[in-house]
């Protein structure tokens, strides 16, 4: 019987296939493939914790640290409209003191005008030079 023949007699396969069975071939081929499944689901598992550790996390912190500075920086930015608009109403009050107390002194020193750039971070109620 020569090579090609074996494999397409009924008895080759017949007997492949009690040998498998009984000598425990199919439990070997089912073990094999749950033992890669296992090995790959490890593999996985393994790739994830590396990647949040090495990416995830340093970007959660870069994020949380950007969150703090964008915090501060709207703070300092509250107080600094508080500022502007504290002394724009001081030169205000100012401006009506100097009209009592020497009512030429503005057609002499007339009061600056707000620059175009600083009108819309300043207060509508607090403009009142055009």
């Amino acid at each position: 019987m020569t090579p090609l023949n074996l494999f397409s007699s009924t008895e080759f396969w017949t007997s492949l296939i009690v040998a498998l069975i009984g000598g425990g071939g199919v439990g070997a081929i089912i073990g094999a493939i749950s033992s890669r499944r296992k090995d790959t689901a490890d593999i996985a598992a393994k790739a994830c914790d590396i990647l949040t550790d090495s990416v995830i996390k340093p970007l959660r912190e870069q994020v949380e640290s950007q969150e703090e500075q964008i915090q501060h920086l709207e703070d300092q930015q509250r107080k600094y409209f508080a500022l502007a608009a504290y002394t724009r109403q001081l030169f205000h009050w100012l401006q009506q003191f100097c009209e009592i107390v020497e009512p030429d002194f503005l057609k002499r020193h007339p009061k600056p005008h707000l620059p175009d750039e600083l009108r819309a971070d300043v207060a509508p109620e607090t403009v009142e030079d055009a």
